[in-house]
């Protein structure tokens, strides 16, 4: 194919065959290497991003950049990230020779799934995402971050692999662009402390590369509207749960996406590598390189937990028993365990029922042994005696009344607020359950106070809350 009207025969020592995109940075072309004999495909920078004139050296300035990450793209050498082979200039032109990849981009992919209303396998999905968490992980190990990891930037190969792309060319973008007080990213995948300003680092991949796993697994990306819309909703929202949206959708992918999808970094993932081993364990196959035993591995049925909507319990579980289980199942799962706990003690009449109904949510079988050893002690005579016995001596009929205390809104929202600082987005969940059948305020409180794991936590909220330390 030759090229058209407005685009370059050649570039370099490169012939210029037709317009693969244009994005962000430029216009990317499919060209052959005459040297190699191999198809590559150029991304240049658009000239309007170039610098006006020379003052201070500002040309020089940015090619040195351009060279510099593309150096730093060069050195990532994974079979799942798209590879860069070389850097060049023709006249006023700079341009990055790059790995031509045959196959479409996984939004390319998505939007034929839309147009067909069919959604991904979850066996692929999750097949792809293992492949996006092994690149992740070798590229932040090298100190790239890459920072707009979006179904446009995922190429899947006829072959079925899954290929990023442009990694370490978004640093190149964001050293340039950042200057001129631009968010960089594209805002439906965008972690929150892109769209602050805070220092960004590896975890805000894996917050991008969460979005991408629940576009995948629901066929809905969970932020989505205005820029404006996406950013309130990246920033303060809760998406519902994959399952909500896909009835059948293993258990243990809710807790997975929830952690990733918190709002502080802290509370996700510290790792790619971590969240890796999690799926890995929560799948129970064995990391083999074989992708065939892998996808039998994803085939395998897991079994599921109820999802009912949100309720009052069966019976009273005391409340210094959830917040035992609670902190001991958020430190696997992370926030979203207020949820799981709340679901499953709303089904459960015992801890036999409560042991079944959370086993689908562990990622690995020494974290579901841990939750049963706490489950034992708190049911056996011992520590946990009276605590167990608490639980029949305040259970009571359904139908007996119980005092109830109107919170109101403005209060509720002061606290949602002031509690997200500690616990992310599950917050609002939490005061929702705190303001239920609460005999008086300060009750609320202090069930807030209790939701926070840390000591140090707990006296901050407390003082934000207005309440005089113990």
């Amino acid at each position: 194919m030759t090229a058209s009207a407005d685009t370059p025969s050649e570039l370099g020592r490169y012939r210029i065959e037709r317009v693969l995109g244009r994005g962000a940075m430029g216009v990317v072309y499919l060209a052959f290497d005459p040297q190699i004999e191999r198809h590559v495909a150029l991304k240049t920078i658009r000239n309007e991003l170039l610098p006006a004139g020379s003052e201070g050296g500002s040309m020089h300035d940015l090619t040195a950049r351009f060279l510099n990450e593309a150096r730093a793209a060069g050195r990532l050498a994974h079979p799942n990230i798209v590879s860069v082979y070389d850097y060049g200039e023709a006249g006023d032109t700079a341009y990055i020779t790059m790995e031509y990849v045959r196959g479409e981009s996984l939004a390319a992919r998505l939007a034929q799934h839309a147009r067909t209303q069919t959604r991904i396998e979850p066996a692929r999905a999750l097949g792809c995402f293992l492949q996006l968490l092994d690149a992740l992980d070798y590229a932040h190990q090298e100190g790239v971050i890459h920072r707009d990891i979006k179904p446009a930037n995922l190429l899947i190969t006829q072959r079925g692999e899954c290929k990023i792309t442009d990694f370490g060319i978004a640093r190149i973008e964001a050293s340039h662009l950042t200057q001129l007080g631009t968010v960089i990213g594209t805002p439906s995948y965008m972690s929150p402390e892109q769209f602050t300003g805070e220092t960004i680092d590896a975890r805000a991949d894996l917050f991008s590369a969460a979005v991408v796993l629940y576009e995948m697994l629901t066929g809905v990306c969970p932020f989505a509207g205005t820029p404006t819309v996406v950013m309130r909703q990246v920033l303060s929202d809760t998406p519902m749960l994959p399952s909500e949206r896909v009835p059948g959708l293993a258990g243990y992918i809710d807790a997975m996406l929830m952690k990733a999808l918190s709002k502080r970094p802290e509370d996700r993932y510290a790792s790619a590598r971590e969240w890796r081993d999690v799926l890995m364990g929560a799948l129970g196959a064995a990391q083999s390189e074989d992708s065939d035993q892998t996808v039998i591995a994803f085939a395998k049925p897991i079994a599921l937990l109820e999802a009912p909507e949100l309720s009052e319990p069966s019976m009273d579980w005391p409340p210094e028993l959830i917040a035992q289980l609670e902190e001991r199942l958020a430190s696997h799962v992370g926030p979203v365990a207020t949820i799981l706990l709340r679901r499953a003690t709303a089904k459960s009449s015992d801890f036999n029922a409560l042991r079944e109904r959370l086993a689908a949510h562990f990622p690995t079988d020494a974290a579901r042994r841990d939750f049963n050893s706490l489950l034992m002690r708190l049911e056996t005579p011992g520590d946990g005696s009276r605590i167990a016995s608490g639980m029949k001596r305040t259970s009571m009929p359904r139908n007996e009344p119980v005092l109830q205390v109107s919170i109101a809104p403005e209060v509720l929202q002061d606290a949602t607020l002031k509690l997200a600082a500690y616990v992310g987005p599950i917050a609002r969940v939490i005061v929702a359950r705190a303001a239920a059948n609460v005999p008086d305020t300060d009750t609320f409180y202090e069930r807030l106070i209790d939701a926070v794991q840390e000591p140090d936590d707990r006296d901050a909220l407390r003082r934000d809350l207005g309440i005089a330390p113990d």
